[in-house]
């Protein structure tokens, strides 16, 4: 095996919090972390659908919750972060994607931003474990989001979703949040459904280290 390969898969091994490589050492195993865990598996070559499928299952359970809590916690500080996070999505809507650079930039932004409106939401309710939960899932998150958003209008549509969401926790009302936030995961999982066969399999050159070029996604 060739020390390139190696390298590569130290590096992802490190990503996902399963080694530490420290100088004059080498690669230490570390203690398993449900964080680590749940990354590794997500991330792994198994099949997608049945991913997304689980991922979504549990996003209802989870975010529901999340979103009726945030609506009751919510402060100013709060508004202001999920409405900075929504002017980002817009800003991201706005970028060219007329080239295959442009149209990588765009999907990484508007994927970033899609998992940070989320994180700001769980940060809401000023429960720790909830907004470590919501970490250990963000990466199946986000490659989710970048799936679907490949399709037309959904990147818009999730925009849309985002606001209503956070008009209902401005409003300091938990019915009318969890109601946006069923609205919203029920789009996520018709557009995961959506997808066609060949988008559903993850090769195993499409992650590495948690990340992928644009060339290797569609190779």
């Amino acid at each position: 095996m060739s020390r390139t390969c190696v390298r590569e898969a130290i590096k992802s091994l490190e990503s996902l919090q399963l080694i530490s490589v420290r100088p004059k050492i080498g690669a230490i195993v570390l203690e398993p972390s449900p964080i680590a865990l749940i990354n590794a598996e997500y991330l792994s070559t198994s099949a997608f659908m049945q991913q997304a499928d689980s991922l979504i299952e549990f996003r209802k359970v989870l975010e529901l919750g999340l979103v009726a809590l945030a609506a009751e916690k919510a402060t100013e500080e709060d508004w202001a972060s999920m409405r900075q996070v929504l002017a980002e999505q817009e800003e991201a809507l706005r970028l060219d994607r007329s080239t295959p650079h442009n149209d990588l930039l765009f999907h990484e932004a508007i994927g970033k931003a899609n998992i940070r409106f989320h994180k700001a939401v769980a940060e809401a309710t000023r429960n720790p474990l909830a907004i470590m939960v919501l970490q250990a899932i963000s990466e199946p998150l986000i490659e989710v989001s970048r799936r679907t958003n490949e399709m037309p209008g959904v990147p818009e549509a999730g925009l849309r979703q985002h606001w209503a969401i956070y008009r209902a926790i401005r409003e300091n009302n938990p019915e009318k949040a969890r109601h946006a936030m069923r609205v919203h995961l029920q789009a996520a999982e018709r557009n995961a459904h959506s997808l066609g066969p060949e988008q559903t399999a993850v090769p195993p050159t499409t992650v590495i280290a948690g990340t992928a070029t644009k060339s290797e996604e569609t190779a």
